[in-house]
């Protein structure tokens, strides 16, 4: 009960009054044309024989069904000529078969995967060829876990493998009173601090709660400020990956900023930066302090009941991993793309996190704004810089939308 207590108290008010906001690019006309146009190019590049010669018009077309979960049988023909021939390729377009593999075609190609992963020597690619493997079949887990011991004697110094581990290890349920640990941890500190729910299935959205440096909880009205989101990757990938979801543990919120991506459009962003993404003085905003990224040092940002809650570390390898950008953004994507998806009407991106956006098919003007909401009450409370932690937890998701 203590955390539920947390979230009655707060001095700021957030109100719901957004400007109007206008995109082109969200109105039926521009939807059907970019419908129109990104089909006609996946159609004529499924129809060439992929090779070095159009692996980047290959990737761009890959990009484009991913986006649109489009499937057809030639797209799903072509992707099983790839794999036959898939030492041919560079490594970048390897991956961007995987992807298209992952994300669209989730059970078809087991035997073809399975055949590539005895081979497979490249860490990255062992472990989402591994993590298909395991998605249609949990019994392969400890088979998988231990192939890649063998494969890779010194797998505890690569971030990706450390991640494949964590991602299937059995581990503890978080428990309620070590949320309210952290939310006292971070109150103690007098710094700001968001908190990012997520559920354990990332096809259920999720929401975030602002914390000021008083430790009191922004509210809108006499409600805590509840920002709805969407944490989960077109692709689905384990989050140690490339373009995987976005990880657990703790980001540094850096300000904000503009995107000229048109499929964020213009609501402000909010920059957020992985561990080894910036140096490790300035994620904890003490910038005249000499230190250096370790595990040891990363642990220090959770009280003592975290410390064997192994699942928070996943942003930590997943920075050393390389990963980065992923920031909070609202998006122009259009929702019914994934209107028979259970995130519906939420927007997958590529990793970061995508607030819930939704606009007029007629005016393109925006009608309702979480992104604008999450940076009208950071704004007004003179919140610009922080830390946000991203938790998974399973919790009735069923009012969230109302």
């Amino acid at each position: 009960m203590r955390l539920f207590l947390f979230l009655l108290f707060s001095t700021a008010s957030v109100f719901a009054s957004q400007p109007t906001v206008y995109d082109v690019f969200t109105t039926q006309t521009e939807r059907e044309r970019f419908v129109k146009e990104k089909t006609h190019f996946i159609d004529s590049v499924i129809s060439l024989v992929p090779n070095s010669e159009n692996e980047k018009s290959y990737k761009s077309a890959y990009w484009a069904s991913e986006l649109m979960l489009s499937r057809s049988e030639k797209a799903k023909a072509n992707l099983k000529f790839a794999l036959v021939h898939f030492s041919t390729y560079s490594d970048s377009f390897k991956y961007a078969v995987l992807q298209n593999i992952f994300t669209l075609y989730q059970t078809e190609f087991a035997t073809e995967i399975a055949s590539l992963l005895a081979l497979e020597k490249s860490e990255k690619r062992f472990a989402l060829m591994a993590s298909y493997l395991i998605r249609q079949d949990k019994s392969v887990v400890n088979l998988c876990v231990d192939k890649m011991k063998k494969r890779f004697p010194l797998w505890k110094d690569n971030p990706v493998l450390c991640g494949f581990k964590l991602e299937n290890s059995i581990q503890p349920t978080l428990t309620n009173t070590q949320i309210e640990d952290l939310i006292a941890f971070r109150k103690a500190k007098k710094e700001a601090t968001i908190f990012v729910f997520v559920h354990q299935n990332r096809d259920i959205p999720g929401y975030a709660i602002v914390q000021n440096k008083k430790g009191e909880f922004l509210k809108n009205g006499n409600d805590t400020l509840k920002i709805k989101l969407l944490a989960r990757s077109i692709t689905n990938f384990p989050s140690y990956l490339t373009n995987g979801n976005t990880p657990q543990g703790v980001f540094s919120v850096q300000g904000f900023s503009s995107s000229d991506n048109v499929f964020i459009g213009k609501s402000p962003t909010v920059i957020s930066a992985l561990p080894f993404e910036i140096a490790a003085n300035e994620f904890c905003f003490a910038k005249n302090e000499k230190t250096e990224w370790s595990i040891d040092f990363y642990e220090s940002f959770f009280p003592e009941s975290w410390r064997n809650y192994a699942p928070k570390n996943m942003a930590y390898y997943a920075g050393k991993a390389g990963r980065s950008e992923i920031i909070i953004h609202g998006t122009t994507i259009d929702s019914e793309f994934y209107k028979q998806q259970p995130y519906y009407p939420f927007t997958p991106s590529m990793g970061c996190i995508c607030t819930l956006e939704r606009w007029d098919r007629t005016s393109g003007n925006l009608i309702e704004s979480e992104q604008l909401r999450l940076i009208q009450a950071l704004k007004e409370n003179k919140i610009e810089k922080a830390l946000m932690y991203v938790i998974e937890k399973r919790f009735n998701n069923s009012t969230l939308l109302k």
